[in-house]
């Protein structure tokens, strides 16, 4: 016999992954219309794949990290380096990438995952910039240093040649994976613990559980995603610029985060897009744009600080609460807001 709560919960997660579905496929000209333009769909995505990574690791355990740069930083550069000097196979440059990221999402994790709060901010942060230096001078030859690594080819997928409108139809289909996995992960067992660490870690290790395993394979998993954009980045881009082991993309993925909502995977993908289209549309009209983008940013800290979801669940308990009273109204033959005589 089928459990109807079960039944009601894959129908309402089905009809939230339609209407993913939905607005990924609309995206391109949903920007053309805001003056956008369609190619900044690709590197919405690609960003919103890492936002959502980030979200899994800031959002459900609170632990913040200032240095997932270098995992954006390091798939990027092996996916180029592999174009560049092995094939311009674009699934085993993915692949590549993901693996070498993993690897050190796993080592860094066992570094840091010890400490807790700014602590752990610092020494992430701390990883990062060694990466970001060693690409800039020690490495320089195989990085390309201050220029970044140049000259990576159109990568082919099974013997398409990934230009611009295929390369969006191959984001879109890792990033609905990346979506439908992360909602997974926060449905399950696994995403309550992450969730239980978040509230209260050490009562959850007095009732006995490892939640160091759990850290670390948030950590790992945040790390992966992150993996996954970067080797996507370097794919579309075709060029690395050595800016993407910096800190400061790093922080442009808690901005995201923040003007999305922590916590909720879809709000640091909007977040994604609003910065993106901030420096890509309003940066071509505006010479003061950082400062407008810095504005929006305080706003949300201070008078929203759940980001744009908080804003949207504010506007639908007003609406629910506002068709709440007139249904009561329409009940006892009043109106709302209307005066007794």
């Amino acid at each position: 016999m089928i459990n109807p709560l079960r039944a009601a919960s894959v129908k309402r997660e089905a009809m939230v992954m339609a209407a993913v579905v939905v607005v990924m496929l609309a995206l391109p000209w949903l920007l053309e219309l805001i003056g956008g333009y369609r190619e900044l769909a690709t590197r919405i995505l690609i960003w919103g794949i890492f936002a959502l990574g980030f979200d899994i690791l800031v959002g459900f355990t609170g632990f913040l990290s200032f240095g997932h740069a270098a995992f954006w930083g390091v798939s990027a550069y092996t996916t180029g380096l592999w174009l560049l000097h092995g094939t311009n196979s674009l699934l085993l440059g993915m692949v590549c990438g993901i693996v070498v990221t993993t690897a050190i999402a796993v080592v860094l994790g066992f570094l840091t995952l010890r400490r807790h709060g700014i602590y752990f901010a610092i020494l992430t942060l701390a990883f990062a910039e060694m990466f970001y230096y060693a690409a800039l001078a020690p490495l320089q030859d195989i990085t390309g240093g201050d220029n970044g690594l140049t000259g990576i080819p159109t990568p082919k997928l099974l013997g398409v040649t990934m230009a611009a409108e295929n390369m969006y139809w191959l984001v879109l289909v890792v990033a609905l994976v990346a979506v439908y996995g992360a909602r997974r992960i926060a449905r399950s067992p696994y995403g309550l613990m992450l969730r239980a660490i978040k509230s209260n870690e050490t009562r959850l290790e007095f009732t006995g559980v490892n939640v160091w395993k759990y850290k670390m394979m948030a950590f790992v998993i945040s790390g992966f995603y992150a993996g996954v954009a970067g080797t996507l980045f370097a794919a579309y881009e075709t060029y690395v610029p050595t800016s993407s082991l910096h800190w400061v993309t790093s922080g442009e993925v808690v901005m995201m985060s923040v003007i999305g909502g922590f916590g909720t995977l879809f709000g640091p993908m909007v977040g994604a897009g609003l910065v993106l289209y901030l420096e890509n549309v309003l940066s071509a009209t505006l010479e003061e744009w950082l400062l407008v983008q810095g504005l929006i940013f305080m706003a949300f800290v201070i008078f929203l600080p759940g980001g744009v979801m908080e804003g949207i669940y504010r506007l639908q308990a007003l609406f629910k609460n506002g068709r709440g009273a007139s249904a009561a109204g329409a009940g006892d033959g009043s109106v709302p807001g209307q005066n007794e005589g």
